[in-house]
Order: C-alpha cells, then sequence, then structure tokens
C-alpha cells in the first residue's frame, strides 16, 4: 500500500502506520516509482511474532509513505526532510533506521498447478 503526501503533513501524520517512508521524485500509482526516482529514507522496527510468516512478498505489501521533493542528490533538501522525519519519530517514540538496506524482492509465487505442468509435447 503507498500513501503520497506533501513534505508539509509530516508534523502530523501517524508514522506508525508506515512501514517504510520513501523519498521520490515521480509519484506513480499504483506502482512503487521507478528504481532511479526512489530512495529508502526510514524504515521502521517492528516486532515479528511467529504466527506470520515473513518472506519477500511480506514486506512488499506492508504500507509504505512516500514523499515528493525534487532531487534526491540535493542534500540540503534531504536533510530538511530528515530533520522534520525525525521530531515526528521523537514525538511517536518510535524505532527506526535512516537509509536501511533495500529489502530483496520476492521471487515470483509459483502456485501447485503451474510447477505440475509439463508443457513440453
Amino acid at each position: 500500500m503507498n500513501t503520497f503526501i506533501p513534505l508539509d503533513k509530516i508534523e502530523e501524520i501517524d508514522l506508525q502506520d508506515y512501514h517504510e517512508v520513501w523519498l521520490t521524485t515521480s509519484e506513480t500509482w499504483p506502482q512503487d516509482p521507478a528504481t532511479v526516482h526512489r530512495k529508502c529514507l526510514w524504515r521502521q522496527d517492528r516486532e515479528m511474532t511467529a504466527d506470520v510468516e515473513i518472506d519477500g512478498v511480506y514486506f512488499e505489501n506492508l504500507p509504505h509513505l512516500w514523499l515528493r521533493v525534487d532531487d534526491l542528490d540535493d542534500q540540503q533538501d534531504i536533510d530538511l526532510v530528515i530533520e522534520k522525519l525525525k521530531a515526528r519519530i521523537a514525538a511517536l517514540n518510535l524505532k527506526g533506521e535512516f537509509y536501511p538496506a533495500e529489502l530483496p524482492k520476492a521471487p515470483p509465487h509459483k502456485d501447485e498447478d503451474e510447477i505440475n505442468k509439463d508443457l513440453r509435447s
């Protein structure tokens, strides 16, 4: 699930609902912006329970918050976003990591019928 908000809404959004906060130069809905137009800024630490199967699909389906900036290489603008985001994280008493490594994409799912189908003739 993707949610795009303007930068001025950072101070009021409930970040507890989001797994990651991303920066982008392009709003593309419903798909994530292309790799060249995005940068993962922050990932929330979440406690995992044994009753949840954790795989790449699980992480892909978690809610992402997207913030639009003009240039991903403009460190001055990004530092301003980080400052606002840190203040909001502190106010909500959340734990997480800035600039985390990207999670690997899940391999395509193959159902049982597709696995057992022999297409050779």
